[in-house]
């Protein structure tokens, strides 16, 4: 894999590489093995993403290496640093601080996965610790998940979850939800996805309180809420993205997913 230009390339020992924009503070490639020891890049680009922003976004690179790499962005009174780390276990750690003039609010760019490196994701296995959720279109109130299709704290296929009414929005294709986790601001796991073709299972931690669930047919994304920054005064945020392989079997997938 040849990185492209502004790009950095995270390694470790168990061959994982992980691809890194170091001009936008993306994730481009994900390179990870399945339960054969087959590589294959799991990330993938959502078909509705969102538009870019007006002006550019450009990060200077500080420091790089092997498993490292520190971004910093300076503009309009506000400074942010982002670290990236890869761990020997899979997990891709990024610590975010920011600092601005005036209050802010911060929305970093969250990577969409496919983990079985192609196809459908319908068959992507999802854990979720959430009791609430929030509908599309900006909505403040959160609803119970319990009885509903957003009931994933036992683990669902994503798929079939789909097929319940009323999930699908107008022109939406999947899932664009948010949840509301039970941390307590500490980093801790909000969710696991799990592909029984290739055995691969993603763990995603976040020190937030919520999470934003994004899907269509050929991939998900797990991202973290915008992170308020007040005046003068230091946020911080970490999440991580823990990649590895998952028995199946071990998941606690129900047998029958009935319908509503």
């Amino acid at each position: 894999m040849m990185p492209s230009p502004g790009c950095h390339v995270l390694r470790n020992a168990r061959g994982m590489r992980v691809m890194v924009n170091a001009v936008d503070a993306s994730l481009a490639a994900w390179w990870a093995p399945d339960r054969y020891g087959r590589q294959a890049d799991v990330l993938a680009t959502l078909a509705a993403a969102p538009a870019p922003a007006a002006s550019p976004v450009s990060w200077q690179c500080e420091a790089a290496g092997e498993a490292t790499l520190a971004l910093r962005l300076a503009r309009d009174g506000l400074c942010v640093r982002l670290r990236y780390r890869l761990e020997e276990d899979g997990a891709l750690r990024i610590d975010c601080e920011a600092v601005a003039i005036a209050p802010a609010r911060l929305n970093l760019a969250a990577p969409s996965f496919n983990l079985h490196g192609g196809g459908g994701v319908d068959d992507h296995v999802l854990r979720l610790a959430a009791d609430r959720y929030l509908p599309p279109a900006g909505a403040s109130v959160a609803a119970e998940v319990a009885g509903s299709a957003f009931d994933f704290r036992q683990a669902a296929p994503l798929g079939a979850r789909l097929a319940w009414p009323g999930v699908r929005v107008a022109g939406a294709q999947g899932f664009d939800h948010g949840f509301c986790l039970r941390g307590d601001g500490l980093l801790h796991e909000a969710a696991r996805v799990a592909d029984p073709a290739s055995g691969r299972e993603l763990r995603f931690f976040t020190t937030q309180p919520q999470l934003h669930l994004q899907s269509d047919a050929r991939r998900f994304c797990l991202a973290s809420q915008m992170l308020e920054v007040p005046a003068g005064a230091a946020a911080r945020h970490t999440v991580v993205y823990r990649l590895g392989l998952q028995d199946i079997e071990s998941f606690e997938i129900p047998k029958k997913v009935s319908m509503l």
